[in-house]
């Protein structure tokens, strides 16, 4: 760091004015005032007081008394004829001894933060590194699952294509229809059903009774292929239940 940075950081506090207008009684005696130097600015923070009165506690010097930093001044108790001659010269010693302390802290916090920066940059640059390997690996992972998951699909679609697998009620079915053939068998065909051939021309009430048993045995003969048909379902029903 050179001079010239440290100076354009920090510019040393100066002494401008004795302020007379604030010049007041001291409560120390009678004979004192309070005296009021300003200064060109207000300290940049509580370190420049800190190293000035610093200063002051490696020194002895006679007469002193109470000194106060307020904004930018410097009050202290005094009496008019010893303000050239003691306290000003002691005053100027510490303010010096402030500003160059202050210039020396100013470079320190200057490469601390350089060096803390330096530290983030580092830091930043080696997790984007990191981040960039995993992404590596993680892609070369995808790709080669990919590749090793394609092989066992194809395959299962092979054998999905060639091999049909049979109904688990194949056989349940087999055994309904053939309880149902063999239960359709046994009854009598529609057409075999007898005839009685038409008797000689009889009274009103004959010819009327002689459809009434027609459509009745039709019924009945509905009814037990109907009953035949709910037997053999429920067989089938029961043969698949066993079956699964």
């Amino acid at each position: 760091m050179s001079p010239a940075d440290a100076n354009a950081e920090f510019e040393d506090i100066r002494i401008v004015d004795l302020d007379l207008a604030r010049t007041t009684w001291s409560r120390v005696h009678e004979s004192l005032r309070v005296m009021f130097l300003r200064l060109d600015r207000e300290p940049p923070d509580t370190d420049w007081p800190r190293l000035f009165f610093e200063e002051r506690e490696t020194r002895i010097v006679a007469r002193r008394r109470g000194l106060w930093i307020e904004e930018n001044y410097i009050s202290f108790d005094s009496l008019p004829d010893e303000v050239e001659k003691i306290h000003l010269p002691d005053i100027r010693q510490s303010i010096a001894y402030a500003n160059r302390k202050y210039r020396e802290l100013c470079v320190q916090r200057r490469l601390q933060r350089q060096a803390n920066l330096a530290e983030q940059r580092s830091e930043r640059e080696e997790m984007l590194s990191l981040q960039a390997r995993i992404r590596g690996l993680l892609g070369g992972d995808g790709e080669s699952a990919g590749a090793a998951s394609s092989v066992p699909a194809a395959a299962a679609a092979a054998r999905s294509a060639v091999e049909v697998p049979a109904p688990s009620t194949a056989a349940a079915a087999a055994a309904s229809a053939a309880a149902i053939a063999s239960i359709t068998a046994a009854l009598p065909p529609a057409a075999a059903v007898p005839v009685v051939p038409a008797a000689a021309p009889a009274s009103e009430a004959e010819a009327d009774d002689a459809p009434a048993a027609a459509s009745a045995d039709s019924f009945a003969e509905f009814e037990l292929r109907r009953n035949a048909l709910k037997q053999a379902f429920r067989a089938a029903a029961c043969q698949d239940k066993e079956h699964k």
